[in-house]
C-alpha cells in the first residue's frame, strides 16, 4: 500500500487522523543540561511542530478533512511514545513511514518502524518513503 492509499482510506472513511512526531531526545539526556540544551530542545520542538503543521497541510491538499486531523509533538523513545499515544487516543491503526535503510545502516541505526511494529498493540501499516 502506498502513501496515497493511506490518504485515500482516510478520505473515504472520514477517519480522524493523528499526525504525531516524536523528538528522539532519549539519548541526549545523558549529557549535562545547560542553557544550550534548553535552546536546542526549543529548536527541535519548533522543527517538530513545523513538520506536523506541514503534514496536516499536505493531507488537506489531498482531500483529508482538516477538522478531523490532530497534530501532536511528543518526546522520548519514538516506538514507545507512539504506542502510548495510540493507546491513550483509542487509535485503531498506526501508519508510519520507513526510509528503507538496508544492510549495515539498518543494523547500526535501527528502524523506528520495525520497533513500532514490535511494541504496538494495534495494527501497523508501514509506508515506504520515496
Amino acid at each position: 500500500m502506498t502513501e496515497n492509499h493511506a490518504f485515500g482510506r482516510a478520505r473515504l472513511t472520514d477517519a480522524t487522523v493523528h499526525i504525531a512526531y516524536v523528538l528522539d531526545i532519549a539519548g541526549l539526556t545523558a549529557y549535562p543540561i545547560d542553557a544550550s540544551w534548553e535552546n536546542m530542545y526549543e529548536v527541535l520542538l519548533d522543527e517538530g511542530k513545523q513538520i506536523v503543521v506541514n503534514a496536516k497541510k499536505d493531507l488537506a491538499s489531498r482531500g483529508v478533512n482538516e477538522d478531523r486531523t490532530v497534530t501532536v509533538v511528543l518526546d522520548g523513545h519514538p516506538a514507545e511514545e507512539l504506542d502510548i499515544y495510540a493507546g491513550s487516543q483509542d487509535i485503531d491503526l498506526v501508519v508510519i513511514g520507513s526510509h528503507g535503510r538496508k544492510g549495515l545502516d539498518r543494523l547500526l541505526i535501527g528502524s523506528v518502524a520495525d520497533k513500532v511494529v514490535r511494541v504496538a498493540k494495534v495494527p501497523v501499516l508501514i509506508v515506504r518513503s520515496r
